[in-house]
């Protein structure tokens, strides 16, 4: 029989949610400080602490074992495996998606480790509102936090698991002055088109400041995730996974490319055999997304980075079974 108290308990509370963010406005503050409230306490607790799409956290002994996913979309498929690894690691354990497609190219993520002066960068920033750590060196870091939930504490990067995709795919501006790199991302998405298009200052000023870089090339790609890996052993001692990405397009219907100019297909294929090459001779797991997808099918998939909720899952799994098998966790 269906509890009509319960039902009536969750109605109320999303009820009240509704009333604060409309009270709060945009940012929700109220919202976020309770949340973190809530899931310190919960961690305290020892019950699971979870955002489906970002991290799964649970408290164990005073050890303590971090999952750090570095990279766009894609990366955020493992968050899927945090409940069953936590089951396997006896202290602590928090698995987390950060960083996105905008800020981990990985010219980029190299750029951090010599970073141009902050007087350099401001304005920069903040015309295009790029986030604090934009610049820092933070996947190089040894330890990491959920930013929402600062409560729970750091965790060691025990595993880092980095992807393909943004090198494949996006396009960076450098400085025409000072040469230093930046992927506008899609700030101007996220904006009123009508503030965008009365107020051009922000997009003239880019364009007078910046000048389109080159495409990365694979081998220099691969280059950079050397060095990447490199040292992200020396600096944090974690076991690295890399993922490769879908080298079709869903719902292409192209069967011969040759008359193509240079079709992104062809290139992520091309950056998918690389990295496998590179796995090999730096004896670290590649997570073969592009042959898991393709066995299940991808005529549900939105794009070569959006996984539908049946991959996340089947990729979530693999991930589990790849730590495990290597004795990780």
């Amino acid at each position: 029989m269906k509890d009509s108290s319960k039902d009536t308990k969750v109605s109320m509370k999303r009820k009240a949610l509704k009333v604060v963010r409309r009270l709060d406005g945009e940012t929700r503050t109220v919202e976020k400080t309770a949340r973190s409230m809530r899931n310190a306490a919960k961690f305290r607790a020892g019950l699971p602490v979870r955002r489906r799409d970002m991290y799964a956290v649970r408290k164990g002994s005073s050890e303590r074992f971090g999952v750090y996913g570095f990279g766009g979309c894609d990366i955020l498929s493992i968050v899927g495996a945090g409940p069953e690894l936590a089951d396997h690691v006896d202290g602590s354990f928090c698995l987390g998606s950060f960083g996105k497609a905008d800020h981990t190219r990985s010219d980029l993520l190299l750029q951090t480790l010599n970073p141009p002066d902050r007087s350099l960068t401001h304005e920069v920033s903040e015309r295009l509102g790029l986030i604090d750590t934009y610049f820092t060196p933070t996947l190089f870091e040894p330890t990491f936090s959920i930013p929402s939930q600062v409560a729970v504490g750091s965790f060691p990067k025990k595993v880092v698991v980095l992807s393909t995709s943004a090198d494949s795919s996006r396009t960076l501006y450098r400085h025409r002055e000072h040469g230093f790199l930046v992927d506008p991302g899609g700030w101007w998405l996220t904006t009123d088109m009508g503030d965008v298009l009365n107020d051009l200052s922000a997009v003239k000023w880019f364009a007078s400041n910046y000048v389109k870089a080159r495409r990365i090339e694979v081998a220099e790609s691969m280059d950079n995730f050397a060095r990447i890996i490199t040292e992200l052993r020396d600096r944090t001692g974690a076991f690295v996974v890399m993922m490769n990405v879908l080298t079709v397009d869903p719902g292409s219907s192209s069967l011969d490319y040759k008359h193509a100019n240079s079709p992104n297909r062809v290139r992520r294929r091309e950056f998918g055999l690389a990295a496998t090459q590179l796995a090999a001779s730096m004896d670290f797991p590649l997570l073969d997304v592009d042959r898991m997808t393709k066995e299940m099918g991808i005529s549900g998939q939105a794009d070569f980075v959006h996984y539908t909720p049946e991959q996340n899952a089947l990729i979530a799994r693999e991930f589990s079974n790849l730590l495990i098998d290597a004795g990780v966790v």
